[in-house]
């Protein structure tokens, strides 16, 4: 039997042979930008009782990817289905889909080998290209959520697109939206999202701020309409603004955070002197302070206490302070502050806007500024800016592919939420958020920057 499989799978590669050939040539001519090159193929170098190994060597042939790659996607192809698997992995690579694309796109979904080209995949990938979804963000949101494949064109997208962009009006947005909440093209947005929009335009939310939830927390319209519902009921018990952006993100923080976990946050902070309306206040202006762990937050309280002088009261003013990393962002701008102003050369004040304010900014106005009256600041500032920098690109390239910045908040990567997704997808209900990172750039550069609602001196 097995001699019959590997003589099977000897014969579908003699008959794909010259076409692989050809189709690598011309791969090599008008996809010069792939990953990988075209490898010198010889059947003697394959184990000739190994079909994985064979179909390793086809794909590898065939597609101009590695062999590590080539080995990963053939533990998912079967033999009779070879020609099939190279007919799409084509399909993908003419659509900008590179090696870590295809591995990460099979691994999740071994089936999308099986598509029809021409009735199936093409026409998906069409449309996305349609609504703008063009560049690297095609494959990385596609191979990341490949549930946007099993969607029905025509019974699913198509309705989707139509009602979402009624809300969001530009294909930019569309594509915002996908980035950051790609099940939202999954579900039936119409019987799941449309009535929770119509419960939040007729208490008063504008569309401005709606369009904010869609594109950032799209999660939070989709999650079980209770656990919506309480979310609702409590952030407007707390007098969250409904004409600001923040009402948006703290509905979107309440929507998927567990009650539990939500009074324990709460206790650990009356643990640190803060009462209810500390609390309260400083979620209103910053909703994700919830997300950062119980222990970063007793470091960073601890810290703007005993080294900055902050009573709960300044604290709160300033709550996405807590946030940041104390190690890389903290720290090295204190040593540089306290040293200038141990020499007099700034008044001896430490305000939120200090830490807030870019690294390319802080070293202008307080490094650059005043090193040849005190060089030391150079080293004192340079000692935590090695591993920030790294972490500033590290961010941004999460960013773009909508993952939350763990260390300084504490959440799972994106591969791990998307996993629950698949958990909970029944009822819409996620554990945590997949774009937290790029909300907390925002909400700190756009609400916290520019209202920086300094303490008194």
């Amino acid at each position: 039997m097995f001699r019959r499989l590997s003589a099977a799978v000897h014969r579908q590669l003699q008959v794909t042979a010259t076409l692989g050939h050809r189709r690598t040539a011309a791969a090599a001519s008008s996809r010069s930008h792939f990953l990988g090159f075209v490898r010198p193929y010889s059947v003697s170098s394959v184990a000739a009782d190994d079909p994985s190994s064979l179909i390793a060597s086809s794909l590898t042939r065939s597609c101009g990817i590695s062999d590590h790659a080539a080995l990963s996607i053939s533990k998912k192809v079967q033999p009779d289905a070879l020609d099939k698997a190279l007919s799409v992995l084509a399909v993908f690579k003419d659509y900008g889909f590179e090696e870590a694309h295809l591995v990460r796109l099979v691994d999740r979904y071994p089936r999308s080998l099986l598509m029809d080209v021409e009735k199936t995949l093409k026409p998906k990938l069409e449309f996305y290209c349609g609504i703008s979804l063009v560049g690297t963000a095609l494959p990385e949101i596609v191979s990341a959520s490949p549930r946007l494949l099993t969607a029905s064109l025509e019974k699913r997208l198509i309705p989707n697109v139509e009602f979402l962009k009624s809300i969001l009006k530009t294909n930019e947005n569309l594509v915002d939206a996908l980035k950051y909440s790609p099940w939202l093209f999954a579900f039936d947005t119409r019987t799941a999202v449309l009535p929770k929009v119509d419960a939040l335009r007729a208490y008063g939310v504008p569309d401005d701020v709606i369009l904010v939830l869609l594109t950032r927390c799209g999660y939070a319209l989709v999650a079980d309409t209770d656990r919506f519902n309480d979310a609702f009921d409590a952030v407007k018990k707390m007098g969250i603004c409904s004409k600001k952006s923040t009402f948006a993100h703290a509905l979107g923080v309440l929507a998927i955070f567990p009650k539990k976990k939500w009074l324990e946050k709460m206790e650990n902070l009356r643990e640190l002197g803060w009462s209810q309306n500390h609390i309260l206040e400083a979620f209103a202006k910053f909703p994700y302070i919830v997300r950062a762990s119980t222990e970063k937050i007793r470091k960073t309280v601890k810290f703007v206490e005993e080294k900055l002088g902050w009573t709960p009261e300044h604290t709160v003013k300033n709550p996405s302070v807590l946030a940041l990393s104390l190690e890389k962002r903290l720290m090295p701008r204190y040593a540089v502050l306290s040293i200038l102003v141990h020499m007099g050369l700034i008044k001896p004040c430490f305000i939120g806007s200090h830490f807030k304010i870019s690294d390319k900014n802080f070293l202008v106005r307080f490094v650059t500024k005043y090193q040849e009256k005190a060089p030391e600041i150079v080293e004192a500032y340079q000692k935590g800016q090695g591993g920030r920098r790294r972490q500033s690109s590290c961010g941004r390239q999460r960013a773009r592919g909508g993952a939350a910045e763990v260390e300084n908040i504490g959440l799972d990567k994106e591969g791990v939420v998307r996993d629950k997704l698949r958990g909970h997808v029944a009822v819409g209900v996620v554990d945590t958020s997949v774009d937290v990172g790029i909300v907390l750039w925002e909400l700190t550069c756009h609400a916290e920057v520019n209202d920086l609602g300094r303490p008194s001196c």
